[in-house]
């Protein structure tokens, strides 16, 4: 993997010594994107308005958990903080999908003993003791499991801890492929709502989306507009291909897809993944039982360095599993954000830490404290040099399409004028995602015009799916335009100057870039040019575009035309739209 690895973007002019003085008071949310897993300690309006606050840019509403009033619950209540602090926030559905589960457990915790075995059965009619662990699993058959491979048994949303979760190695395969008997490792004691059952380089042949998964999708994804749904332990291309299809026939084709890499399988598989998915999501926990703990970092740092430059969304989990139960990180975890930060990650996701632990506002804060601090040592412009080399944009005949190029533009008109601010219009939040791909050190305000459709019967109006789904882009602060607003080059802009000037994001004699790429056929353009990249600066007022002024020899003033550049051909091919 040439070009890959082998570069660092951590730049900065702090000295040891100044590390010691107080920050100022931020106004401004970091860039990296939060997912909070909303679950009993974080799913009243209060706490959701809190975490809103703080930074939270996606709800997630995980499905392995199979309580879909307490999810109802959460996402009613999500609804009402949006409403109370006026804030966007996309909602995540994360599917059960071919994860293995212990069944028939009895109401009080099994206590397991280092040395000691345990049967693994498929028989689901045992129940579940010290010494039998029935999974929910037809056949070991043709799953890949042997003598000497480990087998890990721990909570849902399981931190590790070696007080609640077991490490199993595999002593004897039975001959039926039914039970295996296995070797406990550490003394612990396995609670919680569910148990989780992860064998080490399994083959799992159940399908993507389980019967519990579509019924899910079709009486809560379905009924409350979800944004995203995760694929749990996403295998292949024909994984999301499947889940799209059955997204399709349900009426779900909107929402956008995160394949979770979270098996061997899926790391094997990432390329043709990464280009069926629209986001990629390394999931830690479960990977890191079929992944050696010394090539850890390899998988993590290679997979979000591919995802870069594919300019493909890329999300990580299992950060701060400390703050489950402690109101603070290890000074490793606080480390590992920052690196994946430094590492180009669009966005962290957090699990038990808000889910069901003590401390779930504070992790959110302390996560996004974490994420601006390494965001301001992030150097940009060496990403953006790194990720034109690699595709080889600096050639001299580069092989570059209208849409590639007008968002290169905008952040290198940026980066070269220091501009406060990068502007972009945009109908599917394709030219959103292209410049936030190469993490331009401004904020970038992304102004989705709404896409009227029709099937015939009534029309159908786009706009909050997209400025939701732009969420998940490192960087991208989304808003829907009004389209009642009218003038192509006046109102809608200035409504967004405005939006950006009360964010605290401008002030006056900032530069501001703006970049837009409309489609053909589409009823609100925003400027006269079809693709184009304008430069203004703001006036004093703060919010409106102040038209340059030159003095020629002669001592009179004029004002020059705002510096514009672009293509007047609108894109027509959508076929790559993301």
């Amino acid at each position: 993997m040439p070009g890959v690895l082998g570069r660092t973007y951590f730049n900065t002019s702090l000295t040891l010594p100044s590390l010691v003085e107080e920050d100022p008071k931020f106004t401004v949310l970091p860039s990296t994107k939060l997912v909070c897993t909303i679950g009993p300690v974080s799913n009243d309006v209060d706490t959701l308005i809190q975490m809103l606050q703080t930074g939270m840019s996606i709800a997630r509403f995980d499905f392995s958990y199979v309580d879909t009033q307490l999810h109802q619950t959460s996402i009613d209540n999500l609804r009402q903080a949006s409403k109370a602090t006026r804030t966007l926030c996309a909602t995540m559905m994360d599917t059960l999908g071919p994860e293995i589960v212990v069944t028939n457990r009895p109401s009080e915790p099994i206590k397991l003993e280092a040395g000691q075995t345990v049967l693994l059965t498929c028989d689901s009619s045992k129940q579940a003791s010290s010494s039998v662990l029935p999974i929910a699993y037809p056949s070991l058959a043709g799953t890949g499991i042997l003598p000497g491979r480990s087998v890990f048994v721990g909570q849902y949303l399981f931190t590790g801890s070696e007080s609640t979760s077991a490490y199993l190695t595999v002593q004897q395969v039975d001959s039926s492929d039914m039970s295996a008997v296995c070797v406990v490792q550490n003394s612990c004691v396995l609670e919680g709502v569910q148990l989780t059952v992860h064998i080490g380089n399994m083959k799992n042949t159940a399908p993507i989306l389980s019967d519990s998964d579509k019924q899910a999708l079709l009486q809560f994804g379905k009924l409350n507009r979800i944004d995203f749904v995760a694929l749990s332990f996403t295998r292949s291309a024909q994984d999301v291909k499947d889940a799209r299809a059955y997204l399709d026939k349900i009426g779900m084709s909107e929402v956008k897809i995160i394949a979770k890499i979270e098996n061997m399988e899926g790391l094997v598989n990432y390329r043709e993944i990464m280009e069926q998915c629209d986001t990629m999501l390394l999931s830690r926990g479960s990977m890191g039982n079929c992944v050696d703990p010394e090539k850890m970092f390899l998988a993590q740092k290679m997979l979000l360095r591919e995802c870069n430059l594919a300019g493909k969304p890329v999300y990580v989990t299992r950060v701060v599993d400390t703050m489950t139960d402690a109101p603070r990180p290890t000074r490793a975890e606080a480390t590992d954000v920052a690196n994946l930060v430094l590492d180009g990650a669009d966005g962290i996701v957090l699990g038990s830490e808000t889910f069901r632990g003590k401390f779930a506002v504070a992790c959110a804060h302390t996560v996004l404290a974490i994420c601006r601090q390494a965001e301001k040592c992030f150097d940009s412009f060496a990403y953006y040099q790194s990720v034109m080399d690699f595709a080889g944009f600096h050639s001299i005949n580069p092989d570059i399409s209208k849409t590639e190029a007008l968002a290169t533009a905008a952040v290198r008109a940026a980066t070269k004028l220091q501009a406060g601010l990068i502007v972009v219009f945009t109908v599917t939040g394709r030219t959103a995602r292209l410049i936030a791909k190469y993490r331009p050190q401004q904020p970038i305000l992304t102004v989705v015009v709404p896409r009227l459709s029709t099937n015939g019967l009534k029309w159908h109006c786009s706009g909050d799916f997209v400025a939701r789904q732009c969420l998940q882009y490192r960087g991208v602060m989304p808003l829907c335009a009004d389209p009642s607003l009218g003038s192509p080059d006046g109102a809608i802009l200035k409504a967004a100057l405005q939006e950006a000037n009360k964010r605290g994001l401008i002030k006056a004699g900032d530069r501001v870039v703006i970049s837009q790429c409309p489609r053909v056929n589409e009823r609100f353009p925003v400027m006269a040019e079809a693709g184009v990249v304008k430069i203004l600066t703001i006036s004093q007022d703060g919010v409106t575009a102040a038209n340059p002024v030159i003095v020629n020899d002669d001592g009179m003033q004029r004002c020059t035309s705002l510096h514009v550049f672009g293509s007047m051909d609108a894109v027509q091919d959508c076929s790559d739209l993301f």
